[in-house]
């Protein structure tokens, strides 16, 4: 039961509009609410409440496709029904799968993929003109198991030309879980508090100095960066980013998911205080910024546009759980197209959900999968994702960065207020992310590695210190991973 009372708190941020909260009821026009409901995000299974469980989270009427699939998929659309031998035809089998009368548009996503957008999905006008167009209640809500939803145009599109021919424009969360629930709200801090959980790396190795960092761009693809951190913490200063505004309209609230890339990008110089860190922030769904979450596309043009500014190591803090599983069309390209030429290193968190089930995009083979260790370092964290799938564990509990000053209103019962001074303590595989990209910008500030190189020679040591029940363990004082057979003998750096 809180299990499934944080999962409901979580979706209430994602699919209600927020602007309905304070409007009474039957005041608004139905017209509004169409333009309101462009583009939005839907949750499969549509009957989540009754199985207690979200397989993904997708953009209604939008489907992607490789762009050398565009008319293989576009014709299978458009084409009648075969007749199949294995079951009983039902109505939504009848027909094409997208009739004629209804647009399908064709947008750009990024090189290699292509967006097929139709009905709801398309322009504020054509979702103005649905209803007159192919029916559909006034009141503009949405019957997701309806034969044009984006599952059921999925389903017939695998059963005619094969599975993963299309996906869905996967919406991923911010706190890097398959369900969008953090693994801990955040917590406050003494006041008297003044520095960060884990302390500042010393740029102290092994007896030898310079592993700090200095030199190296890390990228994180977050919610932004609040103007306020860089001044206020001395270990945050010179970090850039898009601005994020962390309050609730007119207020000095904490709005939820808020402050996540501040916190995040100080985690980076907990392990690496001289590296240049930038927060680029990937819009959240529907104009919802309490949402914490985004979509697919979205994601992958902010970190495309880390690689135009020379980033060494990107952090994409958004993760989740995709359809059957299966790897995203947008990342696929986004490596095929570019990554795979570059020697750049991509990390992302491995989720908090206590599942085996691989997330993406940090499942890949080619971006570094982290999951979280307790407190003490000795033991996974019960919320951590695990397996093979994930390529090393750091800290992630009770960590201590930048946060906002304010008030904040925990999203999960029993609601209770927390005021915050700059500082907060959170958990999560988040924040163990970037100190393991922390970590690899300091080695490659000593060594002259570039990050492919200190990427490796980190999960080799990782690998050589791997723990039963865990996995590979990287500790943040080990920014050298030297291992103890050639490491001096006098180690003011705790290298063990």
């Amino acid at each position: 039961m809180p299990g499934q009372r944080s999962l409901e708190a979580a979706l209430n941020l994602i699919l209600n509009d927020p602007d309905d909260q304070d409007r009474p009821v039957g005041t608004e026009q139905p017209e509004e609410r169409q333009r309101r409901w462009h583009g939005t995000t839907a949750v499969h299974p549509a009957n989540w409440r009754e199985t207690e469980n979200v397989d993904y989270f997708y953009r209604r009427d939008t489907i992607l496709v490789r762009s050398e699939d565009v008319e293989l998929v576009f014709e299978a659309l458009r084409a009648e029904a075969a007749p199949r031998d294995d079951r009983e035809p039902t109505d939504s089998d009848i027909g094409p799968i997208i009739p004629e009368e209804i647009a399908i548009d064709r947008l750009p996503v990024i090189d290699g993929v292509t967006g097929l957008v139709w009905r709801y999905g398309r322009s504020w006008a054509s979702v103005h003109a649905a209803p007159r167009t192919f029916g559909g209640e006034y009141d503009g809500r949405y019957d997701d198991d309806d034969p044009l939803s984006t599952p059921n145009v999925l389903r017939r599109l695998d059963e005619a030309i094969g599975v993963g021919k299309a996906t869905p424009d996967h919406a991923l969360a911010l706190c890097g879980n398959g369900h969008p629930c953090p693994a801990t709200e955040p917590a406050m801090v003494p006041s008297r508090s003044m520095s960060p959980t884990p302390a500042l790396n010393s740029a102290v190795c092994c007896g030898k100095s310079g592993w700090d960092g200095d030199g190296v761009m890390v990228g994180v693809v977050d919610g932004g960066l609040i103007d306020d951190a860089p001044r206020m913490w001395p270990w945050m200063a010179g970090i850039s980013g898009d601005p994020e505004d962390p309050y609730l309209p007119g207020t000095r609230l904490i709005k939820p998911y808020s402050c996540h890339g501040t916190f995040v990008a100080g985690c980076v110089r907990c392990t690496a205080p001289r590296a240049e860190v930038c927060v680029k922030k990937a819009e959240y769904i529907n104009s919802r910024p309490s949402a914490g979450m985004a979509y697919e596309h979205e994601i992958i043009r902010r970190m495309s546009d880390l690689l135009d500014w020379g980033a060494d190591i990107i952090v994409c803090e958004f993760d989740g759980f995709t359809r059957f599983h299966r790897p995203l069309h947008t990342f696929n390209a986004f490596y095929d197209r570019r990554l795979r030429h570059l020697n750049v290193v991509v990390l992302a968190p491995a989720g908090n959900d206590a599942t085996q089930s691989p997330t993406f995009p940090a499942a890949y083979s080619w971006v570094i999968g982290v999951g979280s260790l307790s407190a003490n370092g000795n033991n996974r964290s019960d919320f951590s994702n695990h397996g093979g799938w994930v390529d090393v564990y750091g800290p992630g509990e009770d960590l201590v960065n930048a946060f906002a000053v304010g008030d904040y209103l925990c999203i999960e019962p029993p609601h209770e207020w927390r005021h915050f001074d700059g500082l907060a303590n959170w958990s999560g595989t988040s924040f163990s992310t970037p100190l393991v990209a922390g970590m690899i910008a300091a080695r490659m500030s000593a060594t002259g590695e570039n990050a492919p190189q200190a990427a490796g020679a980190l999960l080799r040591f990782a690998l050589s210190q791997a723990r039963a029940g865990i996995g590979p363990v990287l500790l943040p004082h080990q920014v050298c991973g030297t291992p103890p057979t050639s490491c001096e003998t006098a180690r003011s750096c705790g290298c063990k």
